[in-house]
């Protein structure tokens, strides 16, 4: 399991590919900065999905996270 520091706050988990495409074109234009890590499927999963199940969890450093919530329409 990947470590992360104390400063990264998780948005979203478990996002879909066309997700994370929109939720990455609202970031990049507010200019906050963000991590996928991407969950990736092994054994059969793999072989019969060929990649389309993966899912991704979006992290953003602590100080954006209002920001990042508000301009994706989130409410705290």
């Amino acid at each position: 399991m990947a470590e992360f520091g104390t400063n990264e706050r998780i948005l979203r988990s478990d996002v879909t590919p066309e997700e994370c495409k929109k939720i990455e074109k609202v970031l990049r234009s507010n200019n906050i900065s963000y991590f996928e890590k991407w969950k990736n499927h092994s054994g059969l999963f793999k072989i019969f999905g060929g990649g389309k199940n993966a899912k991704c969890d979006i992290y953003i450093h602590m100080d954006s996270y209002e920001e990042a919530k508000k301009a994706l329409g989130e409410h705290s």
